[in-house]
């Protein structure tokens, strides 16, 4: 008598998004119960409002039965930050990641092509075989505090430029 074959469960699902200043690209995956990855295709959304409601979408279709989901983003400049506001405010579970702490795990796979695709995929991957801290958004003081410090700091840059082109 053959054994019936259980349909695998997947543990977790997984979104790796690679964050530029226009547009992102999110990889979906899940590890199942005997410890396999899977990836789905890799997919661009505009970063903006309409872009980050169009993945929480997208990675509703990509769920066939109920498990955590969890996103990770690497922290790139500031543009990952609108989309991890929105996540958080939708109650959606992320992780924001050091650019560096990304780089040795690429190291640690011999991934040697770097793309877009391929780096959303590179995230995902590590957010179903790592457990990653929760990212937890700051207050409000401290974004304006943010906003001001980062405005200083662009006012600073300019007058050095300023007066280097008044001393030429």
């Amino acid at each position: 008598m053959r054994a019936a074959t259980s349909p695998v469960t997947p543990l977790k699902y997984v979104v790796g998004i690679d964050i530029a200043k226009d547009t992102f690209v999110a990889c979906f995956g899940h590890i199942d119960t005997s410890q396999h990855l899977s990836f789905g295709k890799e997919t661009t959304f505009a970063n903006t409002l309409a872009g980050f409601t169009a993945l929480l979408v997208w990675t509703a279709k990509q769920q066939r039965v109920a498990a955590p989901q969890w996103f990770v983003v690497e922290a790139t400049g500031v543009y990952y930050e609108e989309l991890a506001y929105f996540l958080a405010s939708n109650g959606q579970a992320l992780s924001v990641l050091l650019p560096n702490k990304v780089k040795h795990f690429a190291q640690s796979t011999e991934q040697k092509s770097k793309t877009d695709q391929l780096d959303a995929r590179l995230l995902c991957r590590l957010g179903l075989e790592r457990a990653l801290p929760a990212w937890q958004p700051p207050t409000p003081a401290l974004r304006q505090l943010r906003v001001l410090s980062r405005e200083r700091q662009s006012l600073t840059q300019q007058a050095v430029r300023l007066k280097a082109q008044r001393h030429a």
